[in-house]
């Protein structure tokens, strides 16, 4: 099996960008993990090193979510295996053991599984070895090393359960890694709307095109309709992701939805269509930037830059401001559309069901007053 050097370093990197906030077992939930790190790896040309950043978010449920930026994409995080701090001697030391498994290729040809194996020291410092294997779903690789949990498993005595040992043994060493790092606490006002394990606080109209995996919403596109909030908002800051995880396709982001629920409700819908996300559309209501027909049913205006989006596989972010009779709208970090003057201002939050598969993950609002 031939792996370019390119998805080995965009496996190492996401998984220790992963590991670190999931054993800073003494910082208070919900917090965000940043930092900085680098990883030697064996590749064609010998032993090579490069350098990356990270984030990662810890919700109050324990629920994990991130990613790293590098020059050659981002991998996600699968499951993680931490222990208690153990205190030595030397005044103020003290060491976590960690392994950190990341899935890379989930939607590809050839899915594999890199694992992390190592230790954190003082919640500063992460050091450990890289090994790699084939991911084959419902193996027992893959259940001894819990992928498909989104939630940590705290080890006993800090040792590894035996059925991980045993995994680790069939995985192949590639390299070692290091990386330091530091938490910051959100604001306490954000709200997550999606707590990664059902869909509490959230209405389907056609039940079945929407389900959780693996702390993700799962959009199958059929039936056509829409997932949506049980509660109204207005004034906010909306952050998810989303990701088309086979041909993309179409649906949206519904805003301000009111009137009954029906195909379609009266709303303003952030695009989410492919290679046309940040388009904006007034279903039933007006705004100022109208480039549709003036007197006609239905307003319109288009995203102001190239679209910014991953192909099929990829995670995007969304970013939406909705400000009194204004909404914003953010690509990829990317400023893409502005519609001022909008006729609704409050109402329901909903995802479509549109005709193809897509998933949503990491929804968070925070109100702006």
């Amino acid at each position: 099996m031939k792996i370019s050097t390119k998805v080995f370093v965009l496996t190492f990197v996401s998984a220790v960008m992963m590991g670190m906030p999931c054993m800073a077992q003494d910082a208070e939930l919900p917090f965000t993990w940043e930092g900085k790190g680098s990883v030697s790896f064996i590749g064609e040309y010998g032993t090579e090193d490069i350098e990356f950043q990270f984030e990662l978010s810890i919700d109050e449920q324990g629920m994990f979510a991130g990613q790293t930026s590098n020059e050659d994409g981002i991998s996600k995080i699968k499951h993680v295996f931490s222990s208690e701090k153990k205190q030595y001697d030397y005044p103020g030391f003290f060491s976590r053991n960690i392994v950190i498994v990341l899935m890379m290729n989930e939607y590809g040809d050839n899915p594999m599984l890199s694992i992390v194996n190592g230790r954190i020291l003082m919640d500063k410092f992460l050091y450990g070895e890289v090994m790699l294997t084939s991911f084959e779903e419902d193996s027992d690789i893959a259940k001894a090393l819990g992928v498909g949990n989104p939630s940590a498993t705290l080890m006993e005595d800090d040792e590894l359960p035996y059925s991980v040992k045993s995994a680790l043994k069939k995985c192949i060493p590639f390299g070692v890694v290091k990386i330091e790092g530091d938490y910051k606490t959100p604001a306490n006002d954000t709200i997550n709307l999606f707590n990664g394990k059902d869909f509490e606080g959230w209405y389907m109209y056609k039940k079945d095109a929407w389900k959780v995996r693996d702390g993700e919403i799962w959009c199958s596109g059929n039936p056509t309709g829409f997932l949506r909030t049980k509660k109204e908002y207005s004034e906010y800051k909306l952050v998810f992701e989303w990701c088309w995880p086979e041909k993309p396709g179409n649906s949206g982001v519904l805003l301000h939805m009111s009137d009954q629920d029906k195909i379609w409700p009266l709303c303003v819908e952030a695009q989410l269509m492919n290679n046309r996300a940040g388009d904006l559309i007034g279903m039933g209501c007006k705004f100022n930037e109208n480039k549709a027909k003036k007197d006609g049913p239905i307003s319109f205006t288009p995203r102001m830059n190239d679209s910014n989006e991953k192909e099929a596989g990829g995670w995007n972010s969304y970013e939406i401001i909705c400000d009194d009779d204004t909404v914003e709208l953010k690509i990829n970090g990317q400023y893409q559309n502005k519609a001022t003057g909008i006729s609704i201002r409050k109402g329901y939050i909903g995802f479509q069901s549109e005709g193809v598969p897509i998933m949503f993950r990491n929804i968070k609002l925070t109100p702006l007053k």
